[in-house]
C-alpha cells in the first residue's frame, strides 16, 4: 500500500499548496484575549480582492490541521505554506501567540488610525500626519517587526472615515493634472514626513487606501451591505505615491 509519504515530494508540494492556501487573510483572534491561556479563533476575510465579501469563520477541515499532526515530517514540509504563503490579520490578540511558527510568517496586516489623512487643509493633514498618523504606523511595524523576524510584507489598510470632510487625501487632490503627475506629487509631498527607524522597515512596509464601498457594488451583490454611492477617484493612486515616495527615499539616501 501506498502512503501519503511515499508519493513525490513534488505531488506532495501541489497537495499542500491547495490546502493550506486561504483566499484573501486570515484573522487571528480571541474572544478573551486577556484570558491566561485565550484560546485562538480564526477567520477568513476580504484582502486585496479576494477572499469573502463578508468576514467568514474558518470551517472545520477548511485548513486540514489535523494533516499537519500526523507526524514531523508533514508537519515540517506543510507548516512553510500555511505560515508563509498566507496574509495574517491579528484581533486584538497579544496574547494570542504562534508560538515557532511566528518565524515561517511572511506576510501581515498591520493597523493604523487613518481619520486624519481626510481632513479638509493639507496645513492640518501635514500636522497630524507628522505627531499623529505616522507615529501611530511606526509603533504598529514595530510591533510586527519584533513579532514576526522573518516578516517580508507588512501592509496597513486605510478606510475612508465614514464621517471624513473629503473622500480622498487633500495632497491627493490636485486638478488638471495626469494620474503619473498625481502619484509624483503626492510621494514628493510625503518624502520628507516620513521617518524610516531602518531599511527592513522601509522595504517591507505597503500603506494603502481600501476602496471605497461605491466602487465594490458588483462585488457586494447579494450581500447586506452593498453601498449605495459611488465613488471616483483610484485609491491605488495612493499606494503607488507610497511606494514611489519610498523609492526616492531610498535613491536619496544611497546618493549621500
Amino acid at each position: 500500500m501506498i502512503g501519503f509519504l511515499d508519493l513525490p515530494r513534488e505531488l506532495r508540494d501541489l497537495i499542500y499548496e491547495f490546502a493550506f492556501r486561504a483566499e484573501g487573510a486570515i484573522l487571528i483572534y480571541s474572544r478573551d484575549p486577556y484570558a491566561v491561556r485565550p484560546v485562538a479563533k480564526a477567520m477568513n476575510i476580504r484582502h486585496k480582492g479576494s477572499g469573502p465579501i463578508e468576514p467568514e469563520p474558518m470551517r472545520n477541515g477548511q485548513i486540514p490541521v489535523a494533516l499537519m499532526r500526523t507526524c514531523r515530517q508533514v508537519y515540517a514540509e506543510c507548516s512553510p505554506v500555511l505560515y508563509g504563503t498566507n496574509t495574517f490579520a491579528f484581533w486584538t490578540s497579544r496574547n494570542v501567540e504562534l508560538g515557532d511558527a511566528s518565524r515561517m510568517v511572511r506576510h501581515v496586516i498591520g493597523a493604523a488610525d487613518p481619520r486624519d489623512l481626510f481632513k479638509k487643509h493639507l496645513e492640518e493633514v501635514s500636522y497630524w500626519w507628522k505627531r499623529r498618523f505616522w507615529p501611530d504606523v511606526l509603533r504598529t511595524s514595530r510591533a510586527m517587526l519584533e513579532r514576526f523576524p522573518n516578516l517580508e510584507t507588512l501592509t496597513i489598510p486605510l478606510k475612508v472615515p465614514p464621517n471624513g470632510q473629503t473622500q480622498r487625501p487633500v495632497f491627493l487632490h490636485v486638478v488638471n493634472k495626469t494620474r503619473e503627475q498625481r502619484v509624483a506629487l503626492a510621494a514628493s509631498w510625503m518624502k520628507p514626513r516620513c521617518s524610516w527607524e531602518d531599511e527592513r522597515l522601509r522595504r517591507c512596509l505597503y500603506l494603502e487606501v481600501l476602496p471605497p464601498p461605491g466602487s465594490l457594488r458588483d462585488q457586494y451583490a447579494g450581500s447586506r451591505f452593498v453601498p449605495e454611492d459611488d465613488e471616483d477617484w483610484d485609491v491605488t493612486e495612493f499606494a503607488d505615491a507610497f511606494q514611489l515616495m519610498k523609492k526616492l527615499d531610498m535613491a536619496a539616501s544611497v546618493t549621500i
